[in-house]
């Protein structure tokens, strides 16, 4: 790492302003400090921000071990982390040449990783860092002038032991109260999940004839890094494997990926081979039905993974495929943990982009980033029109998908969701928490005496709006999910389903398909495809199937009884969905099956599985 330390520098904190680059105008003017200057020689237009100093204790300090609470926060007994009371004031000191350089590089494609050596200031105590701007749309959007950062420090002389901060401009995150409380709202059913904090911002631009730009830039979330320092902290086995998904990813698919996803990450034990990562992602493709509850209880911390989906439910989680998530592979517990991020991509976000007045989106489907979820259809007809994507698949969770498509862990999914929507998702005890952190930030986000904001870039019309919409949000989603609770019980109680599949002596596949309903079911135009993401493959004949009978299509069959969908021995899996493609109906994964083998239903019909001997 390239590392060189900026110290001596004489800095002037000015009033609220923003940047002088690419295009954005300074209200107030920057004050100007020469070499020996003294004194302001520009006025400030307006008074700077006051900003106290961390409180001792306060989430100004290290956050807490979570390892080191007694006893562990949990669905059963919930607890929020400590409140926030202040905010630390985070110092960045760079040239004003490479503040030109990051902006320069914003298009450069993820794979480069464009930094400029600088400063991170707290109270006086200086580290040598590297600075990068980080996300992607964020970075890339011209809306979006406030930019985040990437701190990365010397691993010699790390900051409160950290090898880097992200600091997040949360720039459309009206208020910036969404994306922490839900982090918060995640820690305190005992997910290990990164811990947020806010922080203030300044930004000290050393030009050229040795005179120094500052500007204070506002309000950021402080996002914990997930890396191996998170691993300890978090009670992980020191040793643990952590992967992050790659982009348009995180489907829980073995390989070989789609030409428009990127590559997985691994972010510890990087020479070390993939197995286990390859060896989960294959049992959750290959595992039969009847054998899969039991795969999970061996391979999966299942229980925070069932309260991770009552959250998403909850906060009305959307474009997981983006979000690239982390997973880790305890080598103690021999276990996997789901670690989220980008909790921000939450319908719950009150946008700045949109007006003022604003609905909440309280109807998101139970089901996300599933095939059952209409987001994944709309993101796809979306998507396949764009360059490099024309082979795009239906993008969801093999995971997500399963564990809703299994009665029992269906059931404890809907015990967890219900017990949190009675106990602990209520206005009555999340309010309070969103006023006390907008509170906290309201000095700096609403307007003063002088009619403007001291944060530079946020939109004060939202800003006083929303804890408000906050507060609708959770009292309308958690009437919502109330009301349709029920759903979750139905959930794949559909007359028309693939009953049994297997193949004959000569090796070909056959499928059955059994009406279990009380009337005649229409089979025209219905997709039967070999692959889950692909509905297309194959469209039935027209025909109707009465109630308790079967219908069975061949490989090799001439005729109207013809299957005409293709199948991989090797990875069998049979999906079938409406005409349009636009829902799915059933979806099955199998074994490699051997010719003469069959699998299916149990009796037929039921949500019981196993092995057959043929039709």
């Amino acid at each position: 790492m390239r590392l060189a330390i900026l110290l001596g520098l004489p800095l002037l904190v000015m009033a609220c302003g923003g940047p002088t680059e690419r295009g954005i105008t300074l209200d107030p003017p920057p004050v100007h400090v020469g070499p020996g200057d003294g004194e302001d020689t520009t006025p400030p237009a307006s008074k700077p921000p006051e900003i106290p100093p961390p409180e001792p204790n306060s989430p100004g300090e290290p956050p807490p071990d979570p390892g080191s609470q007694t006893p562990s926060p949990s669905p059963d007994q919930p607890r929020w982390p400590a409140l926030q009371t202040s905010l630390p004031v985070y110092e960045l000191t760079l040239s004003q040449a490479d503040y030109q350089a990051l902006h320069d590089h914003i298009l450069d494609p993820p794979s480069k990783d464009f930094s400029v050596l600088g400063q991170f200031t707290l109270q006086g105590r200086a580290y040598a860092v590297e600075l990068s701007f980080r996300g992607r749309s964020t970075k890339t959007d011209p809306r979006i002038v406030k930019k985040s950062w990437d701190v990365r420090f010397d691993k010699q002389d790390r900051f409160e032991g950290k090898k880097n901060l992200e600091l997040l401009a949360a720039w459309k995150d009206s208020g910036y109260l969404t994306e922490k409380l839900w982090y918060d709202l995640a820690a305190s059913i005992g997910l290990r999940v990164p811990n947020a904090r806010y922080a203030h911002v300044k930004l000290h631009l050393k030009q050229p004839d040795g005179s120094v730009i500052t500007r204070y830039e506002g309000v950021f979330t402080e996002l914990e890094s997930v890396n191996k320092d998170f691993l300890k902290a978090h009670g992980f086995d020191g040793d643990s494997d952590l992967y992050r998904a790659g982009m348009h990813d995180g489907e829980m698919r073995p390989p070989p990926r789609e030409n428009y996803q990127e590559p997985w990450d691994k972010k510890t034990n990087e020479a070390a081979p993939w197995n286990e990562l390859w060896s989960f992602l294959e049992g959750l493709n290959r595992t039969p039905p009847h054998a899969f509850p039991a795969f999970l209880e061996k391979n999966l911390e299942l229980e925070d993974a069932l309260s991770w989906l009552a959250m998403e439910a909850l906060i009305a989680h959307t474009m997981q495929g983006d979000a690239r998530s982390y997973f880790v592979y305890d080598r103690e517990t021999q276990k996997w943990t789901h670690v989220p991020w980008d909790l921000n991509n939450a319908l719950s976000l009150y946008n700045r982009t949109n007006a003022v007045i604003q609905g909440v989106k309280k109807a998101h489907p139970l089901f996300s980033f599933t095939p059952y979820d209409p987001k994944v259809y709309e993101l796809f007809a979306e998507r396949r029109v764009f360059e490099g994507m024309e082979d795009l698949k239906l993008g969801w969770s093999t995971l997500s998908t399963r564990i809703y498509d299994d009665p029992g862990l269906r059931a404890r999914y809907a015990a967890r969701l219900r017990k949190l929507l009675d106990t602990w998702f209520t206005e009555e005890n999340i309010g309070p928490r969103i006023d006390a952190m907008h509170s906290l930030l309201a000095p700096y986000i609403l307007p003063g005496p002088d009619g403007k904001a001291q944060d530079p870039y946020v939109s004060t019309a939202h800003a006083a709006r929303s804890a408000e919409y906050l507060h609708r949000f959770v009292r309308e989603r958690r009437a919502w999910l109330l009301e349709h609770l029920k759903d979750i019980a139905s959930h794949g109680d559909d007359a028309l389903v693939i009953d049994r599949v297997g193949r004959d002596a000569s090796g070909a596949f056959w499928v059955q398909l059994y009406n279990r309903g009380s009337v005649p079911v229409f089979l025209g135009g219905l997709q039967l495809s070999g692959l889950t993401r692909v509905p297309e493959q194959w469209r039935l004949p027209e025909s109707s199937l009465p109630p308790g009978q079967v219908i069975t299509f061949r490989q090799g069959e001439v005729g109207t009884m013809a299957l005409g969908a293709t199948f991989d021995p090797k990875a069998p899996e049979v999906s079938l969905y409406s005409a349009d493609g636009l829902t799915a109906l059933d979806l099955l994964w199998l074994a490699p099956l051997k010719p003469g083998e069959a699998y299916g239903r149990l009796p037929r019909g039921a949500e019981t599985f196993g092995p057959l001997q043929g039709p």
